[in-house]
């Protein structure tokens, strides 16, 4: 099973370009790290503000961003196993295979012990 790789979520990771950042689909160009992830949003797989089509609700596109952002956040926390409830989901299952395991070594042990005192040695 292969696992996928954490997704970044540093949205500075890119290095401005002289000119800023322009969108092929409207040619707006941005001149700020914000404005252009305000546009283009945190992910590559985003679409573009251009194309959602929310005309003047901005604060409509922020909220969408910003949940875009804390999704990110979630999906690199659930990969790196870094929510309580997932350590302690994987704590339960530790002590769980451990008392499995326990369980099955004492009732192999007590199989031997019977059949020494049937064979009688």
């Amino acid at each position: 099973m292969t696992s996928t790789p954490p997704v970044m979520v540093d949205a500075d990771h890119y290095t401005m370009p002289a000119h800023g950042w322009t969108c092929f689909h409207c040619g707006e160009t941005f001149k700020t790290p914000g404005g252009a992830r305000d546009h283009f949003g945190f992910d590559p797989a985003s679409d573009p503000a251009c194309q959602i089509k929310l005309g003047a609700e901005r604060s409509l596109l922020r909220a969408l961003r910003s949940l875009e952002h804390e999704h990110q956040l979630l999906v690199v926390q659930l990969h790196n196993e870094g929510s309580d409830a997932l350590r302690a989901w994987a704590a339960a299952m530790a002590r769980h295979s451990q008392q499995i395991r326990l369980a099955e070594e004492h009732g192999y042990e007590r199989g031997l012990a019977d059949g020494r005192k049937k064979t009688g040695q």
